[in-house]
């Protein structure tokens, strides 16, 4: 029996958050959509929805989404246009980058503070983390907060001061080979994250480096679709040629594809020039 075709994978970072509106850095901060955010998602979930009566290897069989709201509300939204709808599955390890002492100071006021070289370092290095978040401050509160609503494996699995983009790396690695195995059954998913966790996310799908990482951008409200072909080692396939399950997924195209490709070329210049997501 030849091995299903490996399933379809959408990727959605949520609508602009009101924070995002303020050039804020928000990080575990849980935030709500801003209007224009909450008519992303929706412009994002009919995008998806006209996709999918053409194309039915793009329905998911699940959303996983961040809890955090901002996240969790453009899962709903957009789920609730798809077939079926699909079912809503919360992913601690989706959360958005902690950013330490940032969190919750307006980027300009970071960068003023800070100096070029290092707001840069902080905001786009891989390996470099913000200063831990202090105690007994407003932001260490509300992150606290945050906290105490995540799962216990999040408390556990996760930097409680602040976290660098490798960081997040690290602690998406299970989810990404959770990802794997159900893509490998012929699972359609979609995933809703934040900007940094899908970055992360997204250099484990494409297997990119450090560098290109860091020059990754994505933005928000606009689905991005990966398709996956089988890597089969030369003891990989069955005597006719089929490709065996748990053969290695390979993107079909690195970095994948927009469905909206015109707004995701605008906004990603927009992005570019505002110093990246």
């Amino acid at each position: 029996m030849s091995a299903p075709a490996p399933g379809t994978l959408v990727l959605l970072r949520h609508g602009e958050s009101v924070y995002n509106a303020e050039n804020r850095f928000t990080g575990l901060l849980d935030v709500d959509l801003s209007d224009h955010g909450v008519h992303e998602a929706e412009l994002a979930g009919a995008q998806l929805a006209a996709a999918c009566a053409h194309d039915p290897s793009l329905v998911p069989h699940r959303v996983l989404t961040s809890p955090l709201v901002r996240a969790s509300a453009t899962a709903a939204i957009v789920a609730a246009a798809l077939p079926g709808p699909p079912p809503l599955v919360p992913e601690w390890r989706l959360v958005e980058r902690h950013y330490g002492a940032f969190t919750d100071d307006l980027r300009e006021s970071v960068r003023a503070e800070y100096g070029e070289t290092a707001y840069w370092e902080y905001r786009r290095s891989f390996d470099h983390r913000p200063p831990p978040v202090e105690d007994g401050s407003e932001a260490a509160a509300r992150v606290a907060d945050t906290f105490g609503r995540l799962p216990d494996a999040a408390r556990s699995g996760m930097r409680r001061d602040t976290e660098s983009l490798a960081d997040v790396v690290h602690r998406l690695e299970p989810l990404w080979n959770v990802v794997q195995e159900s893509l490998d059954r012929g699972e359609n998913l979609l995933v809703v994250g934040h900007g940094n966790s899908l970055r992360a996310f997204v250099m484990l799908v494409d297997h990119l480096t450090a560098p290109e990482v860091q020059g990754l951008n994505i933005p928000t409200g606009i689905p991005l679709v990966h398709r996956f072909t089988r890597q089969v080692p030369d003891d990989g396939a069955h005597p006719g040629g089929e490709a065996r399950p748990g053969a290695s997924l390979v993107p079909v195209h690195r970095g994948g594809r927009y469905l909206d490709a015109d707004r995701a070329e605008a906004a990603l210049a927009d992005l570019e020039q505002r110093g990246g997501t």
